[in-house]
C-alpha cells in the first residue's frame, strides 16, 4: 500500500479529464448519481475553478477537486472532490481536501468555506473540522442526501 507522501497535487489539464471521469464513474452510484456524470463533465471542460489532481509517482490520477472563493463576503466553496474508490480510507481524501484549504487560507478574501456533500462523506469532512447546516433529503438523487457544510478558516 501507497502512503500519501508518494501522491503529489499539482493543478488540472486537460489531459486530465478521462481519469477524472473515470474516478467520478467508479464512485457511482454511492456518492454520486449517474445524473450528475453530463454535469461534471460541463465543469472540466468550462475550467471556472480551480482544480487540482491528486497523481502517484506513477502517473496514476487518483483525486481530483476545485476550490474558489465567491467575489463578496468572504465566503470559499469546495467543488466536486472525489478519490478513486481503490484509494478510499488512505488518507488521500484528507491530504486533498488540506491542499485545498491551505490554498484558500491564502486568499484574504475567504474566511468561510462551504461544500455540498452527500450523507457518505459527511463524517469525513466532520472528522476534519466542518459542521452541517442544512440536510435535504435525497437532495441530490433518490438515496443520497445533500449536506451542507461548513468550515471557518479564521
Amino acid at each position: 500500500m501507497m502512503n500519501s507522501a508518494a501522491v503529489t497535487v499539482r493543478q488540472y489539464v486537460h489531459q486530465d479529464r478521462a481519469a477524472c471521469l473515470a474516478i467520478f464513474d467508479g464512485n457511482t452510484p454511492d456518492y454520486f448519481s449517474p445524473d450528475e456524470r453530463r454535469e461534471f463533465a460541463a465543469f472540466l471542460d468550462a475550467g471556472s475553478v480551480d482544480y487540482l489532481v491528486l497523481e502517484t509517482t506513477t502517473g496514476d490520477v487518483i483525486g481530483c477537486g476545485g476550490y474558489y472563493v465567491e467575489p463578496t463576503g468572504g465566503i470559499a466553496g469546495l467543488a466536486w472532490g472525489m478519490v478513486d474508490r481503490t484509494w478510499h480510507k488512505r488518507g488521500i481524501g484528507r491530504q486533498l481536501l488540506e491542499a485545498r484549504l491551505a490554498l484558500l487560507r491564502g486568499s484574504p478574501d475567504a474566511s468561510l468555506v462551504r461544500v455540498n456533500t452527500s450523507q457518505h462523506s459527511r463524517a469525513f469532512f466532520e472528522r476534519c473540522g466542518f459542521r452541517a447546516v442544512r440536510v435535504a433529503p435525497n437532495g441530490f438523487a433518490p438515496g443520497i442526501d445533500r449536506v451542507e457544510m461548513e468550515f471557518a478558516l479564521r
